[in-house]
């Protein structure tokens, strides 16, 4: 089980070498490539057309210091508009899986589209998902990447407040995963998201079942704000997030989208934040395991 970590900004901060270096030494057993950002292409250092020949790059060098990747986020283009081929929005897609893919993640997190207001048009985002799944389906093949999507949330428009979004209940979301009924497809849990939309962690992961769960994204919430900061900081059950992997014999890794608490530290104290993080994400795994010792 890998312990890892978003790496956005920290390329763009930092380098790559002095990034990956930075939470190797934090105690992280691999990193999640961030690719995202406003654009719908993959963010520096892969936003020229070099970018496969810097993904080589970073390969090499975290090959050479035994620091894997492990599971990759791919742009966010989704949230915009209707990704079909051909688009800026797809394209910007099948390069992150491309780039994920040289660097060696075993998986990459695809979000469902919601470019539509859900309480309105959760059928028709689910009809859009699964072309749009189904459209990138030989590229997963080709590059031999699992696509990941993820339980999102919105904005109330009249409001502001936190709303459920696609695969928010865990009912849909083990719809969007059988739907494409492919070993390409499967899902990434945003513990944050959940809380924030109302849904139960142990009802979630329990629902999603083992064969389904595939990934993480780890990080605390204070009920309001996706704040993505570090777990035991805010509002989120942990504990009952632990019973639950431990209770389906989840195999995957526990990986961390928490750059909220990260980022408010003078750049300093980054390495002192980062072992913080790193050493919840130890004992959540030792915690894991102990209690699939004690199941079985």
């Amino acid at each position: 089980m890998y312990i890892s970590t978003s790496t956005e900004p920290l390329f763009n901060l930092f380098g790559y070498k002095k990034a990956l270096n930075m939470l190797k030494d934090a105690g992280f057993t691999a990193f999640d490539l961030t690719l995202c950002g406003s654009s719908p292409f993959p963010c520096a250092p892969f936003d020229g057309d070099d970018y496969a020949e810097v993904a080589r790059e970073v390969r090499a060098y975290a090959d050479s210091i035994g620091f894997p990747c492990n599971q990759a986020h791919a742009v966010f283009g989704s949230h915009y508009g209707a990704a079909k081929p051909g688009t800026d929005i797809f394209e910007g897609t099948v390069r992150s899986m491309e780039i994920a893919s040289i660097v060696g993640a075993k998986a990459i997190v695809v979000h469902p589209m919601q470019y539509l207001y859900y309480m309105s048009n959760a059928e028709f985002l689910k009809e859009e998902n699964l072309r749009f799944y189904n459209d990138l389906l030989p590229y997963a093949e080709k590059f031999g990447i699992i696509m990941l999507t993820e339980n999102m949330w919105q904005n109330n428009p009249n409001n502001g407040c936190i709303i459920q979004s696609t695969c928010a209940e865990a009912k849909e979301f083990c719809e969007y995963v059988d739907m494409i009924n492919s070993p390409y497809l499967k899902a990434c849990l945003d513990i944050g998201h959940t809380d924030l939309t109302g849904e139960s962690v142990a009802n979630m992961i329990k629902t999603l079942g083992k064969d389904r769960l595939f990934g993480l994204h780890i990080h605390d919430v204070d009920g309001h704000r996706d704040n993505h900061t570090l777990p035991y900081t805010r509002h989120v059950n942990f504990a009952e997030m632990i019973d639950s992997l431990a209770e389906i014999g989840y195999e995957g890794d526990v990986t961390f989208e928490a750059m909220g608490f990260v980022m408010p530290f003078p750049e300093a104290l980054f390495p002192s934040a980062f072992r913080l993080m790193a050493d919840v994400g130890h004992y959540f795994a030792d915690e894991i395991s102990k209690k699939m010792a004690v199941e079985k």
